[in-house]
């Protein structure tokens, strides 16, 4: 069985081959008949009316011939090997798709056919073999649920000259369930104003994954919702711990031994307090799918969000947005909390974009004390820093669920100096 569009061109020198193979020829026949004064017989013949010996021209046509099965039999050689290759190259992607349990599919626009190669259960059982589909018919091969996305991915291929056509979807097996197939392919070819003509691609059953995938969610909903309850349930606890630690402190001397134990009592409840927050927000990182955000109002919404204070603050990004997870603006809010917490005499922060070589730069900077050249890379570690310790290192965690890092130019004495680095192709402003 061939495989629709499966070609082996020929080898660009059969040409040059086949030229050198007829020029040898004729100069083969040429020296011949100058051996043979044939010439002169042919001019005496045109003078004479007279008609050459029968043994010259029989000798002539042998001549001819054997040109003439030289370069038939090349032409035979050539086409010999071009079907062998052919073959080999067929078996090999027969071998290719069965290994990747895979399917083939064609879709002819100009004749609303779609040629289907399947050898998984999907659509023709596990087999290899061959179905075409019209178009139009589609839709009743698929999931009611599953149809009107699949529709709208095809009409995007055709009307909006969509380069590539991506789908999932599900698909009656033999068996008569149903299976999910992941559809991908690319516009092969196009005809008049670039409207795509022919679009070819692979399809792969994909519903062990789907149920591996459905699995882990809800176990993962299961674990969140089990994480919430202990989490709730330990808060309050500590809350009783500290307030009970409050009232002792309201009871007993500042001073001396006691008031010491209430000291470290209520220290750690507030770093109970604060890894606990910290575990909710790290478990909170890539639950959801990254986002474009505007990074002018994550910056005013973490601003407000963070402890009052008379610092000031100028954010001079205009319109920039940037791929990022649902968690950034954490990001910023941490910045603005370490300036409120560390950042010594700091009356201003200011926020600013730039781009360096194709990488776009959000710059965080105060005018408090700034960081310790020997700490600038210690300040992101976890545990680091005279609280918790945790919240520049969340920060950088956060960054890089997309790519994103960010760094510490500061100068000690003159404020610090955050670099966000933003990839190229994941930040946008209206000049794009």
């Amino acid at each position: 069985m061939g495989l629709n569009g499966l070609t082996t061109p020929l080898k660009s020198s059969r040409t040059l081959h086949d030229g050198l193979i007829l020029t040898a020829s004729g100069v083969i026949i040429l020296l011949i008949a100058l051996y043979m004064d044939a010439f002169e017989m042919l001019a005496s013949w045109a003078a004479t009316y007279e008609a050459w010996e029968l043994d010259e021209v029989l000798f002539t046509v042998l001549v001819i011939s054997v040109g003439i099965g030289i370069f038939t039999f090349r032409r035979w050689t050539d086409l010999n090997r071009e079907v062998r290759m052919r073959i080999l190259a067929e078996e090999r992607l027969k071998l290719a798709i069965q290994g990747g349990e895979l399917g083939i599919w064609d879709w002819d626009m100009a004749t609303g056919k779609v040629t289907v190669h399947s050898i998984t259960d999907a659509w023709n059982g596990d087999t290899f073999r061959e179905e075409m589909i019209p178009a139009a018919e589609i839709e009743t091969r698929v999931h009611p649920e599953d149809s009107p996305v699949l529709l709208q991915r095809m009409g995007e291929v055709t009307s909006k000259n969509e380069p590539f056509y991506e789908s999932e979807c599900r698909v009656p097996g033999k068996d008569g369930t149903w299976r999910w197939v992941h559809i991908r392919g690319k516009v092969m070819s196009r005809g008049e104003g670039g409207r795509p003509v022919r679009v070819a691609g692979i399809l792969r059953d994909i519903t062990d994954a789907k149920l591996a995938q459905d699995a882990l969610a809800e176990a993962n909903k299961k674990s969140t919702l089990l994480s919430s309850i202990t989490r709730h349930d330990v808060i309050n606890q500590i809350c009783v711990i500290a307030a009970y630690a409050h009232f002792l402190s309201d009871e007993l001397p500042a001073s001396g031994q006691q008031g010491e134990y209430l000291r470290r009592i209520l220290t750690a409840t507030g770093a109970i307090q604060d890894q606990i927050a910290f575990m909710q927000d790290y478990r909170s990182m890539g639950a959801g799918s990254p986002v474009y955000c505007c990074v002018s109002t994550v910056v005013e919404r973490a601003y407000q969000n963070a402890s009052p204070c008379d610092i000031g603050i100028t954010i001079s990004t205009g319109t920039l947005e940037v791929f990022a997870d649902p968690m950034f603006e954490k990001v910023f809010f941490n910045l603005v909390d370490n300036t409120i917490r560390h950042g010594d005499g700091a009356t201003r922060i200011q926020v600013s974009f730039h781009e360096e070589g194709g990488t776009g730069v959000i710059v965080y900077e105060d005018d408090g004390a700034g960081i310790p050249i020997s700490q600038k890379e210690k300040i992101f570690d976890r545990g680091f820093g005279r609280n918790s310790g945790l919240g520049l290192f969340l920060v950088r965690e956060i960054l890089g669920i997309t790519g994103m890092t960010i760094r510490e130019t500061g100068t000690e004495g003159k404020g610090v100096r955050f670099e966000v680095l933003v990839p190229a192709g994941k930040y946008r402003t209206d000049q794009d």
